[in-house]
């Protein structure tokens, strides 16, 4: 996670609060879970769980963000790497539900999430800003 690229955030992280989230890094803790995305042993972005501070959500639902170094996006690393943290929150950690706010504009993520079998379910305001969002449920998972 140290190594990946720079991610787009609204505002700069407290340092203290920084630094605790790296040191629990691959260990799922309260709703947080940080995982670098690694391709022969390089890493080459990050996906992570988080609680959004503006939006309570349900029991077990998971909220999932990502991101990838530019020059390797588009190459199915992002859905493979979406996959595999799906699966493993439905099998390991009793996630009920599994989502993910992007800009509507952004079509490469938008592409990634139909691909992985996730659906459109809505919009929300966060940050000042406007999300599309998209869902998986356990159930749906499972049939897909």
């Amino acid at each position: 996670m140290i190594t990946a690229g720079a991610m787009s955030v609204p505002r700069v992280p407290d340092e203290a609060a920084f630094r605790a989230r790296l040191g629990r890094s691959g260990h799922l803790v309260d709703g947080w879970l940080d995982l670098a995305i690694d391709l022969d042993g390089a890493a080459i972005g990050r996906i992570q769980t988080f609680v959004p501070a503006e939006r309570p959500l349900p029991p077990g639902t998971f909220d999932v963000g990502i991101n990838l170094d530019e020059d390797k996006r588009g190459k199915g690393y992002g859905r493979e790497a979406l996959v595999l943290l799906t699966g493993w929150l439905f099998e390991h950690a009793a996630a009920r539900a599994v989502e993910a706010p992007t800009d509507a504009a952004n079509v490469a993520m938008r592409t990634v999430f139909d691909r992985a079998g996730w659906s459109l379910a809505g919009s929300v305001t966060e940050l000042g800003r406007q999300w599309v969002m998209y869902r998986v449920t356990r159930q749906e998972w499972a049939a897909r």
